[in-house]
């Protein structure tokens, strides 16, 4: 097997996993009634560690994903998630020394500008999702949840990308 074909096999396991996760237990573990976004912080975590490019590409399929568990027009999410993770590896790429905090702010960062674009996305297409009075609470508590489990998270991701589980060296 080459090097490209173990990275895509990697990447697609994680995100299988993480789908199931997302599935089978983050769907009844909801704090204050927000579903959390893993989905998303694996797309921000691959532009984090692979770069604007492994973020895009890891953002779509993770979007594609995350779209069969809503009930909004498919597509939506690929569309936020490979933005975002597109933006965290410019903005990593733009650190001059990366460190956990830093990692923890784009991710934080990024969680909240997925969950409001897919939030203008959705008012386009004809939701009512900019008018919801809870929006700044959903941004918030997905915003430093997945700030903190950035941590758990690109240990496993530098995993997929073939760099080790080495979690002090992002």
């Amino acid at each position: 097997m080459n090097a490209e074909s173990t990275l895509v096999l990697r990447w697609s396991l994680l995100l299988v996993m993480a789908y199931l996760i997302q599935v089978g237990f983050l769907q009844d573990f909801r704090p204050l009634g927000v579903h959390l976004e893993i989905m998303l912080l694996l797309a921000i975590c691959a532009g984090i560690l692979g770069g604007s490019s492994r973020g895009a590409i890891v953002g779509f399929f993770a979007g594609l994903l995350n779209d069969l568990l809503l009930s909004g027009s498919l597509g939506i999410s690929a569309l936020c998630f490979a933005l975002v993770g597109f933006a965290a590896g410019v903005l990593e790429d733009s650190v001059i020394r990366s460190s956990r905090l830093i990692s923890m702010a784009i991710a934080a960062v990024g969680s909240a500008v997925g969950v409001l674009m897919y939030a203008c996305l959705s008012q386009l297409l004809g939701a009512h999702s900019l008018s919801d009075p809870r929006l700044w609470l959903i941004i918030t508590i997905v915003s430093v949840i997945n700030g903190v489990l950035c941590l758990a998270a690109l240990p496993l991701c530098r995993w997929a990308e073939g760099l080790g589980l080495n979690s002090r060296a992002y």
